[in-house]
């Protein structure tokens, strides 16, 4: 084969550096973004923000205030810090403070290295020695195991649901000793059957009374089957929204937050004197540091327009959902705003990522208020987002004991005039994160038993 170089003529469509930047700035979530403007201000000094950017912003009546929560602290009083710390860091330190050999010191190491989010060992205890490390028996990994579980949460470091379990009740040392053999037998034997519902079986094979077997189950209920996420730090970091959507008379009118959609400006008189400066010295460091400048402040203007812009449409069009709610939502597609507002689909579609719209139904995602569009029988359209939420009323009035499955679902949407099919259905319930029929039925199960055992505690 002959190789040879062919001259070929093409035309390439490429955004240019600046365009980069604006489009990169329009998909920035808010957090995203002001870490990007903080960074900026910094490091540029021809960067200003504007008052307006500056000022606090008050939230509006009917807009839900973020709520914020505090991680767990377990460790003991007056130790400020654990909160900070990660989960190893808070084992290993109970283990460098026990009596142990540097070797099960090490090999503990191993162990709270391998642990998963859920604070399971999965991995075998020889995948877990670095290579061409001597042989360790299985009497030292057990009990360098075993230091780890005594020093850590109840449940940490076990090797199945049904050991992290067992270590939550032993270390429960106020039961009465009936029932913590009662629940150790339930957790080795009968989990299964617990969970599809069969109490009354799992009842009878272990030859237990009823009082103890409710305590036990009472118990059972109480218990973390994911030990290891206790240690995780709980998320503080709250929504911001980047339009604030309220009604003025009879219009419904949008506000940007200024958190979202900051104003930034460049210092003019300094920006010249700059300017005239690096042109003469032929200084090209001053030349991009000034670029830079008006690029960023020309792309926060663009992304400030461009969501504003997309907002409005969106209320626009939608505004029988702020009147009526869910269910009054409108078919609506990313090419339909691309068209009305002459803007590429690419543009919307990063106008409308990680961007957030605070209603008085909450705050939701702009991409909430977009749906596709089925068939009526009777010629219209409906949106899939009021199919949706019509699936998840009738799961919500169905009855624990009989729930509706997913055919029965599509009959009745039939019923009421929308046309799709059973596999779509079954789409839009997993896609609402709604379990199929029979987990309903045994969660259904789970919550009549959990409400007797109350009755009867009570």
């Amino acid at each position: 084969m002959k190789l040879e170089l062919v001259p070929q003529l093409q035309m390439q469509h490429t955004l240019s550096q600046r365009r980069q930047q604006s489009a990169h700035i329009l998909q920035l979530s808010v957090q995203e973004l002001q870490t990007l403007l903080h960074e900026s201000l910094q490091d540029n000094p021809l960067l200003e923000t504007t008052a307006e950017a500056e000022l606090d912003y008050t939230v509006r009546e009917g807009v839900t205030p973020p709520r914020s929560s505090h991680s767990n602290d377990f460790s003991a009083p007056g130790d400020i810090n654990s909160s900070l710390r990660s989960r190893d860091e808070q084992i290993m330190e109970n283990v460098r403070l026990s009596r142990a050999s540097e070797r099960c010191q090490a090999l503990c190491a191993l162990i709270v290295n391998a642990l998963d989010d859920n604070g399971y060992l999965q991995d075998r205890f020889e995948d877990l020695l670095p290579a061409n490390c001597e042989a360790v028996s299985l009497q030292e990994w057990e009990t360098a195991l075993a230091l780890v579980q005594a020093l850590s949460l109840p449940g940490t470091a076990a090797r199945s649901v049904s050991e992290a379990l067992a270590l939550q009740v032993q270390a429960r040392k106020h039961l009465n000793p009936t029932v913590t053999r009662a629940l150790l037998k339930l957790i080795a034997t009968e989990l299964d059957c617990l969970a599809q519902g069969n109490w009354k079986s799992a009842r009878q094979r272990l030859g237990l009374s009823v009082s103890v077997f409710e305590q036990a189950l009472r118990e059972l209920q109480s218990l973390d089957p994911k030990p290891g996420r206790a240690y995780l730090p709980c998320p503080q970091q709250a929504i911001v929204p980047d339009v604030h959507v309220h009604k003025e008379g009879n219009r419904w009118r949008i506000v940007a937050d200024p958190r979202s959609l900051p104003r930034v400006r460049v210092q003019q008189d300094y920006a010249a004197a700059l300017e005239q400066q690096a042109r003469a010295r032929q200084d090209r460091q001053l030349q991009q540091t000034l670029t830079r400048a008006r690029w960023l402040a020309e792309g926060l203007a663009m992304r400030r327009s461009t969501i504003c812009r997309v907002a409005e449409q969106i209320v626009q069009r939608q505004a029988l959902f702020f009147e009526l709610g869910e269910q009054a939502l409108q078919p609506m597609r990313i090419n339909d705003l691309a068209k009305e507002l002459a803007l590429h689909p690419s543009t919307i579609s990063r106008a409308t990522a990680n961007k957030f719209m605070s209603t008085p139904f909450g705050t939701l995602s702009f991409r909430h208020f977009f749906s596709g569009e089925l068939e009526t029988d009777f010629g219209g359209s409906c949106s899939t987002a009021l199919v949706k939420e019509q699936i998840r009323r009738l799961i919500a009035s169905e009855s624990g004991d009989t729930p509706l499955s997913d055919v029965e679902l599509h009959q009745a949407l039939r019923n009421n005039s929308v046309e799709l099919s059973k596999r779509t259905v079954t789409k839009y319930r997993l896609q609402l994160g709604i379990p199929n029929a029979r987990e309903r039925q045994q969660r259904a199960r789970l919550r009549a038993l959990g409400a007797h055992l109350q009755r009867a505690a009570n």
